[in-house]
């Protein structure tokens, strides 16, 4: 069950426990959660939070990062948290952020944001893969490569 951010704000746990329930995994919830925790605590691995939504970050290479989206929020607030986790990202370091995904759905929220980009140079590519989709976001414009 989604909870809107603005009336309540869920603990990480609880955010973590509904984005495993609404994944529709083919795993338990309880083992979602398991190894989402256990992901969020890999070294090197960022964490950020907006509302009742919590982005996943792995450095790939250079500026390049390979994130998902836990969501617990609903639909306006998670396009809302969406837009700042971009604006976020890019200011950490990120040129180009990667999400593989399922859910068709989750290609709207791309969408709504390239109509209103919230910084210049921004894109996003859809690709069809063999389990669903990647998007491959460029946030804004490319700096040069981190030492």
């Amino acid at each position: 069950m989604l909870v809107d951010s603005k009336k309540q704000k869920l603990s990480e746990d609880a955010i973590l426990m509904i984005a495993a329930q609404e994944t529709k995994s083919k795993y338990s919830a309880d083992a979602v959660y398991a190894a989402l925790v256990k992901e969020m605590n890999i070294p090197g691995v960022s964490t950020l939070r907006e509302g009742n939504t919590i982005f996943i970050v792995h450095v790939a290479e250079g500026r390049v990062g390979f994130f998902r989206a836990l969501n617990a929020d609903t639909a306006k607030n998670y396009l809302e948290s969406s837009y700042a986790f971009i604006q976020a990202a890019y200011k950490m370091g990120f040129d180009v952020l990667v999400s593989d995904f399922e859910d068709p759905a989750i290609a709207n929220i791309f969408k709504a944001i390239s109509r209103h980009p919230p910084q210049e140079d921004m894109g996003y590519r859809l690709d069809k893969t063999q389990t669903g989709y990647r998007a491959t976001v460029k946030l804004g414009p490319e700096r040069p490569e981190r030492n």
